[in-house]
């Protein structure tokens, strides 16, 4: 049995970001730590974006920064700058690349690659590769297999590359509604690399996740209503689970944590992690060294959770009127206010203009149906 003062296991965004972490702030100079991994190789599979608070940690993962970004409903189109606080997509390959680049200078840091973890315990690990002991483990692992009524945010996105110049490369299209509605959430989402170079994502937020034929019909059927014509360079496909039914407030114990998405980092009324796992994993890193413990950090203010439980019961049972809610709250709320919302950034002033933006009496009916179901106390 192979034996380690830290054990993550996971090596997606979440491992990785908390290893590079750990390394870079000096926590393993005398304190090994193993990554173990399922995937073979790292290639590029996602795309993740976030707005940038903090002066562009990653400069060398980033495809393209924009400061505009756009919510379009019945051809109408509402434009918001976010130059303070520019929208940043990060090409998962080169992360991986750069982090692994970091955490291989250190040769207390190993990572085992295409090893399957069968067994959690908080400290002994049972994979198909042999045993592993762990003075403390980080668990990014989920199995949702084991939940059949989960809401999630799923999607099918292609980087297609034109001959003639289509794109406006200066504004992301955050949001496009002209689509179908039926059976969840549905929007259109375009990242414009160049003027010849997108990458296209239909999104869904439901609780069925389609196949991706489906998801291929639905982009093609967007791509030829739109006459973009052009040759598809990538591929990503992937599902985010919004309401995790395990987790807990508070999910620490003396020798395991969750983190990533298993450890509630996602916002659950828009999806977005990215940045919520560098902040956990830099307070992660800087309470080990500066007190040679893991203290639980606090990413998200328990505001935020109880007004996206009923922004996800808006979204279950009245999915055909989130698209107007969507584009009533960009259009009627300043720029600055939307993004520190959405970001988990807002103050209690932004946050009432907010939410006198919402359609009252529905908000209240779910509120109601969210309390009788017993929903805050999950």
């Amino acid at each position: 049995m192979k034996e380690f003062d830290y054990i993550i296991l996971g090596g997606g965004l979440s491992g990785l970001s908390l290893a590079y972490e750990m390394n870079r702030q000096g926590c393993l100079k005398e304190k090994t730590l193993c990554v173990i991994e399922k995937r073979k190789e790292y290639i590029r599979d996602k795309s993740w974006c976030y707005w940038d608070f903090d002066n562009n940690k990653f400069k060398d993962c980033v495809i393209k920064s924009w400061e505009d970004f756009s919510i379009t409903l019945n051809d109408k189109t509402v434009t918001v700058n976010c130059n303070k606080t520019p929208y940043r997509a990060i090409d998962s390959k080169k992360f991986y690349e750069f982090t692994i680049n970091q955490i291989k200078s250190n040769n207390n840091i190993s990572i085992i690659m295409d090893c399957d973890v069968q067994l959690v315990g908080e400290e002994f690990i049972e994979t198909d590769k042999g045993n592993y002991k762990g003075g403390f483990v980080f668990d990014s692992l989920i199995d949702l297999n084991r939940y059949d009524s989960l809401m999630y945010q799923h999607f099918f996105g292609c980087e297609i590359e034109t001959e003639i110049e289509y794109f406006n490369d200066e504004i992301v299209d955050l949001m496009n509604f002209d689509c179908s509605q039926n059976g969840g959430l549905h929007f259109f989402y375009t990242l414009p690399f160049s003027r010849t170079k997108a990458l296209i994502e239909t999104t869904w937020y439901s609780k069925s996740i389609k196949s991706k034929e489906d998801y291929q019909n639905e982009m093609n059927d967007y791509l030829t209503r739109k006459k973009i014509v052009g040759k598809i360079n990538y591929t990503e496909y992937g599902a985010i689970p919004l309401d995790l039914p395990f987790i807990k407030k508070n999910n620490l114990t003396e020798k395991y944590l969750r983190i990533g998405i298993a450890g509630n980092l996602t916002r659950a009324s828009t999806g977005y992690t990215f940045q919520a796992i560098q902040t956990f994993s830099e307070q992660i890193a800087n309470s080990m060294r500066l007190s040679n413990k893991i203290i639980m950090p606090h990413i998200r203010p328990a505001k935020y959770n109880f007004l996206d439980k009923i922004f996800l019961s808006v979204m279950k049972n009245n999915y055909k009127q989130m698209p107007s809610i969507f584009f009533n709250l960009f259009k009627s709320n300043n720029n600055s206010s939307i993004v520190n919302f959405l970001t988990d950034r807002s103050n209690w002033i932004e946050d009432f203009k907010i939410l006198l933006s919402m359609p009252k009496f529905l908000f209240i009916k779910n509120f109601i149906s969210c309390m009788c179901e017993g929903v805050f106390k999950k």
